[in-house]
């Protein structure tokens, strides 16, 4: 491999999304890493001076070792076998990356490691489902996402994220889960505050696809008598709430 190849590695536009969000800083640590190309390009683009690729999974840790004694930089990229977090100390990187995870488990790994994650100066996080509980979790538990974007690749909607932890107090954060919820709060945990606040294009495409969904599926349940479609119905009727007061933000001309 040349020179020149070795310096531009080439990430998919999904992950160029990401780390196209993460500023300048001293250590980047990639939770579940597979081939450490993340932190590859992200040393090689001058972003951080040095990176910690974590996988769960030996297998893609041997592959990640073969690419960083490629490109020249296993005295940077140091390489560790951990679930989650659980290798990295309180304090270690100023940036946490999560990517290619479920939202589930991306939720799982900050709330097992909260402190550690708290610890981290900024969030990158694009989980490829479940969006909506990962933005929740991150408001209960005094983050605040300060950045999002979407793209298509594919033909899938994926959205990265970049989230700090709040000035506020925390356990204000905390006190939200007993608390009523209004309908703009479900909306901003579902869709992105920051999207809709923006405008932000491609998601505007997926509510779209959102609505026709909705609107099909409230015809061919309307008939239903049955305890399950009236459930189902209802459902679907606060999902066309969620996708109406989402589409506000589209009408304005603010």
């Amino acid at each position: 491999m040349s020179s020149d190849l070795r310096n531009n590695i080439k990430l998919s536009d999904r992950l160029m999304m990401s780390v196209g969000m993460a500023d300048k800083g001293s250590t980047v640590a990639d939770i579940g890493c597979d081939h450490a190309h993340t932190c590859i390009w992200l040393i090689k683009n001058g972003l951080f001076e040095r990176a910690i690729a974590i996988d769960v999974r030996k297998g893609p840790l041997e592959k990640a070792k073969g690419n960083v004694s490629l490109y020249g930089l296993a005295d940077r990229i140091e390489l560790r076998l951990s679930d989650g977090l659980e290798a990295l100390a309180v304090g270690e990187a100023d940036t946490v990356m999560i990517a290619g995870m479920g939202g589930t488990l991306t939720k799982l790994i900050l709330e097992k490691d909260l402190e550690k994650a708290v610890s981290a100066k900024k969030l990158i996080l694009q989980p490829q489902s479940d969006i909506g509980l990962v933005r929740r979790f991150l408001r209960e538990s005094g983050f605040r996402i300060i950045e999002e974007r979407m793209c298509i690749e594919s033909g899938k909607f994926y959205n990265s994220m970049k989230a700090v932890p709040a000035s506020d107090n925390r356990k204000d954060n905390k006190d939200e889960k007993v608390c009523t919820v209004s309908l703009e709060t479900k909306v901003f945990d579902e869709y992105g505050e920051f999207l809709l606040k923006t405008k932000n294009p491609v998601l505007k495409e997926l509510l779209l696809n959102l609505q026709r969904k909705n609107e099909r599926n409230l015809k061919s349940i309307t008939a239903s008598e049955n305890e399950r479609g009236r459930l189902k119905k209802l459902e679907l009727e606060k999902e066309y709430e969620m996708l109406k007061k989402a589409f506000e933000f589209f009408d304005t001309n603010n």
